[in-house]
């Protein structure tokens, strides 16, 4: 019986033909580490996309290049075709981490062809520069400075870091340079409070800081050190009304604090106080400019150093009260940070109410006056 069984046996083997051999076990080692791979970065952007945008402690985390988002799932598909057999459930997979990064990468769309969002300016359009100086002209030509902003030609100027900085007791110190401006652009109009500077060709019909203190969320850690210069974290908003060919149209000049201090020792308790009394600072001051936008009916222009990437969340606040300017600009990825090298963060930002029409949107090169590359935008108000 068992002769004949196992002839049996061999003869249905030979019908059937040769069995296909096992996948040698490096693919299949190769597949589970890619799999692994594709499941960790996966987790990781989900709760990164839940974290984002409060959370003092997570801060680090948001401190990565945007473009890591695309970047990291593109080099898994790209490895996928090694993972055999399951190369294509794989590519598959990283295929879906590459469109789930693609909304926090920072990349404009709207520079494609046919898709651009921006339109021929008139005559009357108004020209905004917005910039972070990099405390003022520190340590540059006071000439030259003066001379690059005069090049930009533009009619409102938004101006961040109107201060000097004393770097033995790492702190602001009040600067002054309305006068100076004066002589540079005579026929405008300048108002200044604490780091913040409005530059108009337009006569400024009203003006007013934001106040930030009543909106800390815990003023025992929001408020600043003692004997410090009050101003500069008490209004990282200034409104200035102007009157553009007879109608009112406001802009704000905006500086979020910065989430933490790369200089400071990372595993020091004077980083982690740091770190814990700016949260409550940035979102005191998204919360006084997202009062004062609800309740302001004129055409707006928001445009700043936000201290903020497309990956991190605060900034859909604004996006659902206003619009991103990035739609009139033709740069693919526009970055504005560190000006001096590779620049992979953009830090700048600027957008408008549904009333302003943005022409052209793009970021300027800084000439190594400052840190931050600068925004030139071209609008028109609406009534």
């Amino acid at each position: 019986m068992s002769t004949r069984l196992a002839e049996a046996r061999e003869s249905d083997a030979a019908r059937e033909g040769p069995r296909p051999a096992a996948p040698p076990p490096s693919r299949g080692r190769a597949a589970r580490l890619l799999a692994a791979a594709i499941a960790v970065w996966t987790l990781f952007v989900a709760v990164f996309m839940v974290l984002t945008g409060e959370h003092w402690w997570w801060r680090p985390a948001e401190l990565m290049p945007p473009l890591t988002f695309v970047v990291v799932p593109l080099i898994l598909l790209l490895l996928a075709p090694l993972a055999r057999p399951a190369r294509l459930r794989l590519g598959a997979a990283a295929l879906c981490g590459v469109l789930l990064g693609l909304p926090l990468a920072g990349l404009n769309v709207h520079a494609l062809p046919g898709v651009s969002g921006g339109s021929p300016a008139p005559p009357d359009a108004v020209r905004v520069f917005a910039w972070n100086t990099e405390y003022w002209a520190d340590g540059d030509d006071p000439d030259a400075f003066y001379a690059y902003l005069r090049a930009q030609r533009a009619d409102v100027y938004l101006l961040q870091e109107h201060v000097s900085w004393d770097l033995d007791a790492h702190r602001p110190v009040p600067a002054d340079h309305v006068a100076a401006l004066s002589e540079h652009f005579p026929g405008f109009h300048v108002v200044a409070l604490g780091e913040l500077l409005t530059l108009s060709r337009y006569p400024i019909e009203d003006w007013r800081g934001l106040d930030n203190w009543p909106h800390l969320s815990d003023p025992a850690i929001g408020m600043p050190p003692a004997g410090a210069f009050p101003d500069y974290y008490r209004y990282k908003t200034l409104r200035t009304d102007l009157r553009i060919d007879g109608r009112l149209t406001t802009f704000y000049n905006v500086h979020i604090p910065v989430q933490l201090d790369v200089s400071m020792d990372p595993f020091s308790s004077q980083f982690v106080s740091f770190m814990r009394a700016q949260e409550v600072r940035r979102q005191a001051t998204y919360r006084a400019l997202e009062e004062d936008l609800d309740g302001n009916e004129l055409p707006a222009v928001v445009a700043g150093d936000m201290n903020a990437t497309s990956a991190m969340g605060e900034l859909g606040r604004l996006g659902d009260r206003l619009r991103d300017a990035l739609h009139a600009s033709d740069q693919l990825h526009p970055v504005s940070w560190p000006a001096g090298g590779p620049a992979m963060w953009r830090l700048d930002w600027a957008f408008t109410s549904d009333a302003v029409t943005v022409h052209d949107y793009r970021m300027v090169d800084s000439e190594g006056l400052s840190d931050h590359r600068a925004q030139a935008l071209t609008v028109t108000p609406g009534g």
